[in-house]
């Protein structure tokens, strides 16, 4: 699951360059209807955030197997390292 929410971001991050590409274009074209853009930019944006609150959320030690809060070296909790 972690793999199919990292490709999701970056899909998503995919989707929200080009879109802003599509946007800029629009506007340098003097089209101001570009409400669809900002709502699909919207979108992409939160699904990276939730792919990455997702991805961090479920980060667990291999030893203790609790949540790991940093990036550290070592758990948090149970002192062992992390490799």
């Amino acid at each position: 699951m972690k793999k199919t929410a990292k490709r999701l971001a970056v899909i998503s991050v995919a989707v929200f360059v080009i879109d802003w590409g599509v946007m800029g274009l629009k506007l340098l074209d003097n089209d101001y209807l570009i409400t669809a853009e900002v709502i699909i930019g919207l979108i992409s944006l939160a699904v990276f955030w939730v792919c990455i609150m997702y991805i961090k959320l479920t980060d667990r030690c291999p030893n203790c197997g609790k949540t790991k809060l940093s990036f550290g070296k070592y758990c948090p909790y149970c002192g062992k390292e992390i490799n």
